[in-house]
């Protein structure tokens, strides 16, 4: 009797170290297909012209296949009702699920990352802060671009995956050499669904790189370019300069700029 419940204490265990490795390996095959980026928060409810922007500053660290993250925002309501809404953090290819830490009004919470939303209630004119610091991968999956070149979608993709069971030859696709390249994108930091953006009072975007990366802007006027002995500082306070700028090694820039579209390839690089 005890060897028969020794037997099935083992077989739980590994059948629970089984369950989390596939949910881990599902939230990588979902994120394999983004491009690494900073991390942004994510208001789900509640019209995006009720919030606004009084401060932004972000920071970003890269070194080898890693970059450490900070951003700070804080939120105002400017409406003249109560909000209650959620906010969801929204942080790709963090290095592991203890990697990321978060705080609000300056109380720390844990970041969950099976539900990483915050719910939040903010009265006419109320303020709020948000800081949230990560240590993420910036490794991105050339092949997904190419794909995408290719006229398949993310879309696609997720119908491709409602038709097709995840198996244990996904599970090995995941693990192999596969082509990657290095990619860190600045995108809307705070937005209403990740889509509508609010406006910002004041912002501040600093990106440290290695002295061989070079960055693609939508408005290459808005960046400043500090050359130091330990890499390449770029820097933007200019509320509408940040959306969309890519950062990545120089050789891969031309084949990048190819990928855009016509008039998202005009940018140049800061002097």
């Amino acid at each position: 009797m005890k060897i028969a419940k020794a037997h099935f204490n083992i077989c739980f265990i590994l059948l629970s170290f089984l369950f989390l490795a596939v949910f881990n390996i599902q939230i990588a095959w979902a994120e394999k297909n983004l491009l690494p980026r900073m991390p942004e928060f994510v208001i789900e409810k509640g019209f995006s012209d009720s919030f606004e922007v009084l401060e932004c500053i972000g920071k970003a660290e890269m070194e080898n296949d890693c970059v450490e993250t900070t951003l700070f925002v804080k939120l105002k309501n400017v409406s003249d009702k109560q909000l209650q809404s959620s906010i969801k953090v929204r942080l790709l290819y963090l290095v592991s699920d203890s990697s990321a830490s978060l705080e609000l009004n300056g109380s720390h919470l844990s970041f969950n990352r099976k539900n990483p939303r915050i719910p939040i209630s903010l009265k006419p004119g109320e303020e709020l802060t948000l800081n949230v610091k990560a240590k993420q991968g910036i490794e991105y999956n050339l092949d997904a671009l190419k794909k995408e070149e290719n006229g398949r979608t993310l879309d696609d993709d997720e119908e491709g995956k409602k038709k097709k069971k995840f198996s244990l030859n996904d599970l090995a696709k995941l693990f192999d050499s596969g082509n990657f390249g290095k990619r860190f994108l600045v995108g809307q930091l705070i937005s209403k669904w990740g889509i509508f953006p609010l406006e910002f009072k004041s912002v501040k975007i600093e990106i440290h790189t290695p002295s061989d990366f070079e960055g693609i802007f939508a408005e290459s006027n808005s960046w400043q370019l500090k050359k130091k002995s330990n890499g390449n500082y770029f820097i933007c306070e200019n509320t509408s300069g940040f959306q969309g700028t890519v950062f990545l090694p120089k050789k891969d820039v031309e084949q990048y700029r190819l990928s855009l579209p016509k008039q998202a390839s005009q940018s140049a690089e800061i002097k």
